[in-house]
């Protein structure tokens, strides 16, 4: 018996309304919230430092309204600030993982361009201090004091790993990223010398109930489920009639192709950093992976792992635009003095990668040397003003059956040692 069309048409309209009707629902649907302020189950508390006349340079003009003045002077040895326990232990927090962004509402008033909101994560992985407040990884944020007129929603994406903490700990780069699974405390300190004075309103963590990925996969997964049954009743009727089962099987190779042209769209796509239109750590693995391949190993390769020196100062002083600007710019900068042949990537953040194909060490070195030199000398145009900047090379040659990951860990560490030795060089391992 022949099956009809009509059911599966009746199934799609009532699946294409119940879709439209939860998307609909679901921006409806009140976002989680969090509140750390006011919140009297949470104490909050000041710290600075206190000057030769004993006087602190933090205090509370007001503590029932969370009202503080910190005076952050050029002669005192470290910040003055704000910080709310989310715990009575130290080691023991909040996890903030499922919510999205930070909604502050803080009035200030006082001489700093930008203040600084900070939380700590505690994870015993980094436990090397015998003050658990210490080593909790320290994560923040810098807000224009201008932005603070009105509410400020910080997304929790916006949040960056403090270098010095990743220094002093030596913390391995796979450590290094955020992460809010057990953040112990949440404050405010000032990076410009001056006095400010500063009450915090209201402080709260917002977050969806459903995770919009979780949300859409789900219809994805139901979709999928009802096309693979419409598939299979769709097959049996092919089977039973001959003729129209030749003509969807037509329909459905025109179907593939049009697939596969929009894989090989999204596979460009997938290899492709969208910041600076170099490859990214996708398609230099995907490269690597042929190049290591016994079929095709081309000897000598060299290895280059190429880092912009405090580039975070950049961000910090002139902002993410302009840090932008200047990554873009260096990709373009050693692209545009490099080899056909050569293979160069982003590999993350500031960091970039180049695969120089039959180049042996001492022609390696001389080109590391030249790359080098060439970004030294180079002045970069930014929104804000011309910059100076300088690089740290990590050279290294692949070994006989060796893997890419063994040359990379030893290019790694010729570049941690080119930035120990004092940064704008290039160590050869």
């Amino acid at each position: 018996m022949a099956l009809h069309s009509v059911p599966f048409s009746a199934v799609r309209l009532l699946a294409g309304l119940l879709t439209c009707a939860a998307i609909f629902l679901q921006h409806l649907i009140p976002p989680k919230v969090l509140t750390l302020r006011p919140n009297a189950a949470l104490a909050s508390s000041l710290y600075g430092h206190q000057n030769s006349a004993g006087q602190p340079s933090a205090y509370w003009v007001d503590e029932t309204q969370q009202h503080f003045h910190c005076d952050y002077s050029p002669t005192d040895p470290y910040s003055c600030g704000y910080t709310i326990a989310l715990g009575a232990d130290p080691t023991l927090g909040i996890d903030l993982a499922g919510y999205e962004a930070l909604q502050l509402k803080i009035r200030y008033q006082g001489d700093a361009p930008r203040i600084r909101i900070f939380m700590r994560n505690y994870n015993p992985q980094f436990d090397r201090s015998p003050d658990p407040g210490i080593s909790s990884k320290f994560m923040s944020v810098s807000i224009r004091a201008a932005d603070l007129q009105k509410p400020v929603l910080v997304k929790m994406n916006e949040f960056s790993v403090g270098e010095w903490w990743i220094r002093d700990f030596d913390v391995p780069r796979i450590h290094s990223a955020p992460e809010f699974t057990n953040v112990t405390s949440l404050g405010i300190d000032f990076i410009f010398h001056g006095s400010n004075d500063v009450r915090v309103e209201s402080v709260a963590l917002v977050g969806a109930r459903i995770k919009t990925e979780t949300f859409y996969l789900a219809i994805i997964v139901v979709w999928i489920m009802l096309v693979a049954w419409e598939g299979f009743c769709k097959i049996y009727q092919m089977y039973a009639a001959s003729q129209l089962a030749s003509l969807r099987i037509d329909r459905l190779l025109h179907d593939y192709k049009n697939l596969e042209l929009e894989k090989q769209e999204f596979v460009a796509l997938s290899t492709t950093d969208i910041l600076t239109g170099i490859l990214n750590r996708a398609g230099v693995q995907q490269f690597s992976a042929k190049l290591f391949s016994a079929e095709s190993a081309i000897s000598p390769v060299g290895v280059l792992l190429l880092d912009v020196d405090h580039f975070k100062s950049v961000n910090d002083t002139y902002g993410h635009d302009a840090g932008d600007h200047v990554l873009t710019a260096v990709a373009k900068l050693i692209a545009s003095n490099t080899r056909q042949s050569d293979i160069l990537g982003r590999w993350g953040g500031e960091e970039f990668i180049l695969i120089c194909p039959q180049l042996p060490a001492e022609h390696l070195l001389s080109f590391a040397e030249d790359i080098r030199s060439r970004v030294r000398e180079h002045i970069f145009e930014s929104p804000n003003a011309p910059l100076h900047l300088s690089i740290s090379i990590g050279a290294t040659l692949v070994q006989a059956n060796e893997s890419f990951d063994s040359v990379l860990k030893r290019a790694d560490l010729a570049l941690y040692e080119a930035k120990y030795a004092g940064r704008d060089r290039v160590v050869f391992k």
